[in-house]
């Protein structure tokens, strides 16, 4: 599971599956949903980090994104685009949406404390960006999609960055590399693909920190797919915790 502070917990299509005008209505509205998407978040992790702090347990760098919190940070961003939408046109439409929406995440918020909040004992935070440089060479035209992700000491893997695309129309080389990599790392995986093909691990062993990948001449090698991250370790709930992992 990738971590709460890795951001992005609902896409737009995540957001369309909830609601399938919300796009419609935001354009219509001229509302930033990704802005949207941001204040719940923030929203949501101010919450969390009040119940953290009242259990005396776990932090807020330490929250995993499950299924509960998906609903509650995608119901929060509906409400927060409605209740906008509602106060630009104070059409009774979007007003009912937003009750609706409110009430509804107010609900999900009080399922997800029950159910606990899930944690890791050692998070790895995801790359933040990657370093993509294109040069002379042999390789042919193609367009590429590069991914990665984290890994320390004891193997765990951290959810992968978002994807970064590159193209080159001429015969060239290409070069990748981390722009840095999270507290707690020591080497990072890269996974990559052509067009809009499905991203594959390209390295056997974990690369260095400040170790570059080259696409070789015999093109991209198939492997597996990045992971989802961090599988929780902990649950904490009001009154107590859930050991999930000893």
């Amino acid at each position: 599971m990738a971590l709460l502070v890795d951001g992005e917990i609902n896409s737009l299509d995540d957001l369309r599956e909830w609601d399938s005008g919300i796009l419609e209505t935001a354009d219509g509205e001229r509302i930033d949903l990704n802005a949207k998407m941001r204040r719940a978040q923030a929203e949501v992790e101010e919450e969390i980090e009040g119940f953290l702090r009242d259990q005396e347990r776990g932090a807020v760098e330490q929250v995993v994104i499950d299924r509960g919190l998906r609903h509650w940070h995608a119901l929060k961003t509906l409400e927060a685009t409605y209740r906008d939408a509602y106060f630009n046109q104070l059409n009774d439409r979007y007003g009912e949406k937003w009750k609706l929406y409110r009430g509804l995440a107010e609900q999900q918020a009080t399922r997800y404390f029950s159910a606990g909040v899930a944690i890791v004992l050692q998070p790895l935070r995801r790359p933040a960006a990657l370093e993509i440089t294109v040069g002379e060479g042999e390789l042919p035209p193609a367009t590429y999609r590069f991914q990665a992700t984290a890994v320390d000491g004891q193997g765990r893997e951290s959810a992968p960055c978002g994807v970064q695309v590159t193209s080159s129309p001429v015969p060239h080389s290409l070069t990748v590399k981390v722009s840095y990599l999270p507290e707690g790392a020591t080497g990072w995986n890269l996974y990559a693909a052509y067009a809009d093909g499905t991203v594959a691990l390209q390295n056997e062993e974990p690369l260095g920190a400040a170790e570059a990948w080259n696409v070789p001449a015999g093109g991209l090698r198939s492997g597996r797919p990045p992971g989802e991250g961090q599988a929780p370790d902990e649950v904490i709930r009001a009154g107590g915790s859930i050991l999930l992992r000893g």
